[in-house]
């Protein structure tokens, strides 16, 4: 077993390399002295894990001999391995645009845009790339990748049928078609039940009910999706059981892909019930940003008895390596908890899209969350909680959820508000 390499070792390293680079390589820097150095400098980079000491050779070897690319696309990948992004795609199109066939230079730049999340300028690198290598699957897979982090499966899905002509037994595009097809492009049924433990509290800040004074809340809901050729429609059947009143409630809802970056989301609610808001509407524009940002602006509306209540809704939200993190406003004019309520949430992804772990807390009345109509009228609250989502396997995925919650039902009366809730989907 190789032992660690010390810092002290690490400098004796340094010193000497760059000794010998200084005092003996530039009267003889030929050919086979310049080869010596980049393999030294790659050893530096991937061996030793000195990417200071890798840039510093290649900056040097690049004085000498500047069109010396095996030098620059190492320089860049360095820089890129550090996060240097800008730095790494400065010296990386230079080479590219001295040798457009250099597919080492090219591979490097792909894999900057895809590591900082800048998916447009990948797309386009990768249109050129696959003109020039079109039987070349992995600029295909590549495109895959980036389509697939843009949302595009569709898209994506036909270069994987590409990939899958050109080289049948592709084990990455069989997996992506498979993972996909039971997810995001067909058919699901989720059944979700939530229970919420309940009791009146002397102060706003006591979230875990430990001894209930109140009735439990009961709620089942019954989901269908079906992926349709704008985007996915969903319909929701929900029943509610609170304080020994029973409700029912019947939702539509559709996610409608406007063009590449932006789309929709609509919804409408129905109830007979006064458990939940006798009329609800949902409209919602999301826009892809640059740097991975995505934004939003929408409304909501919600009849209960009594009242119209207009919400005004906007998001902003980056994705961060394999993090979603979005704060979310729901500003109204009505004088209650919906007149002012915020969240903020951070998504961590595990292994693919499907499995995630999601922290949150927020504050005041979300429309978008399980309402009931006597919520509309509190006068505030404060939430934590965290969700777990796992793909069990292709055809499964489980949700389980836990929250916090105290709501202020009147003026210095205060209600404790723990909650699970459990799903199960199946992809068809």
């Amino acid at each position: 077993m190789r032992k660690p390499i010390t810092r002290f070792q690490r400098c004796i390293v340094h010193l000497v390399l760059l000794l010998l680079t200084l005092l003996y390589v530039p009267p003889v820097f030929a050919g086979e002295n310049l080869d010596s150095l980049f393999v030294e400098a790659r050893n530096a980079a991937t061996e030793l894990g000195d990417r200071a000491l890798a840039i510093e050779l290649c900056q040097h070897a690049l004085e000498i001999k500047p069109d010396y690319h095996d030098f620059r696309i190492l320089l860049g990948r360095c820089y890129s391995w550090e996060g240097r992004y800008d730095k790494a795609e400065e010296e990386l199109i230079q080479v590219i645009e001295a040798a457009k066939s250099y597919k080492d230079a090219r591979n490097a730049l792909l894999d900057t845009y895809i590591w900082s999340r800048q998916d447009e300028k990948a797309l386009a690198l990768l249109e050129v790339s696959v003109q020039m290598y079109p039987k070349d699957t992995r600029y295909k897979l590549k495109q895959v990748q980036v389509l697939e982090n843009l949302g595009d499966i569709p898209e994506a899905l036909k270069i994987v049928d590409v990939i899958l002509i050109l080289e049948p037994g592709n084990k990455a595009a069989q997996d992506f078609k498979a993972r996909v097809t039971v997810s995001d492009l067909t058919r699901s049924t989720t059944v979700r039940f939530a229970y919420n433990r309940l009791a009146e509290t002397n102060t706003e800040w006591q979230f875990i009910v430990v001894e209930p004074s109140l009735d439990p809340w009961y709620w089942v809901s019954f989901e269908h999706k079906e992926s349709l050729s704008f985007g996915p429609i969903i319909l929701k059947l929900n029943y509610a059981n609170r304080f020994q009143n029973e409700a029912s409630q019947i939702e539509v809802e559709s996610y409608p892909v406007l063009r590449k970056g932006t789309y929709l989301y609509t919804g409408i609610g129905l109830s007979k019930s006064d458990l939940f808001p006798s009329f609800r509407l949902g409209l919602e524009v999301f826009q892809a940003l640059p740097r991975d940002f995505e934004g939003s602006l929408g409304l909501r509306y919600l009849e209960v008895p009594d009242k119209q209540i207009p919400i005004y809704v906007s998001s902003i939200g980056k994705y961060w390596q394999s993090y979603w993190i979005s704060v979310k406003s729901y500003i109204s004019p009505s004088n209650s908890s919906l007149s002012k309520s915020w969240i903020f949430s951070v998504r961590k992804y595990l292994s693919n899209p499907s499995n995630f772990l999601e922290w949150y807390a927020g504050s005041g009345v979300s429309p978008d969350t399980d309402l009931g109509g006597e919520e509309v009228d509190f006068l505030g609250s404060r939430s934590f909680g965290f969700t777990f989502k796992l793909q069990v396997k292709p055809q499964y995925d489980v949700n389980m959820g836990v929250h916090f919650s105290n709501l202020e039902t009147r003026s210095n009366a205060f209600r404790g508000d723990t909650g699970v809730q459990l799903s199960l989907s199946r992809n068809f």
